[in-house]
């Protein structure tokens, strides 16, 4: 499905995605995120999270003791994917629906260019890593 970019959302705007462990690596002694955190072989999509007030805490209760890839708005535009908001598509999500957003391919796009895209996210120089926190007793 194409995305509809959402011109709402600021290039300035962070956003969060949760990284399945093995999902980064470290090149040339950069820690970041591997370029398969930021596509989804079914649907093109990854999910997301805009940083807000709260919103990392909601995402950690959700997602306790995982490491979240920071990401900015307009590296992903720059990448060549745009940015969703869907409100609706994160049940499990306790904070503001309005924060979960989708990421991905704006028109069809073949496997190595969703490929090329992911990979420029991963690589961007705002790509950061937050650690893991341990959930609280």
């Amino acid at each position: 499905m194409a995305i509809v970019d959402d011109d709402s959302i600021p290039d300035d705007a962070t956003l969060l995605r949760v990284l399945i462990p093995g999902w980064t690596c470290t090149v040339n002694g950069r820690y970041r995120p591997q370029s398969l955190a930021f596509r989804d072989t079914l649907t093109g999509e990854a999910s997301c999270f805009i940083q807000a007030e709260g919103v990392e805490t909601k995402v950690r209760e959700m997602y306790p003791n995982f490491e979240i890839a920071v990401i900015t708005a307009g590296a992903v535009r720059e990448s060549g994917y745009a940015i969703q908001r869907r409100p609706g598509e994160c049940p499990s999500f306790t904070g503001d629906p309005s924060m979960h957003v989708v990421i991905g391919p704006p028109n069809e796009m073949g496997k190595k260019e969703r490929e090329r895209c992911s990979r420029k996210i991963a690589e961007h120089e705002t790509t950061t890593v937050l650690p893991r926190q341990p959930k609280s007793p």
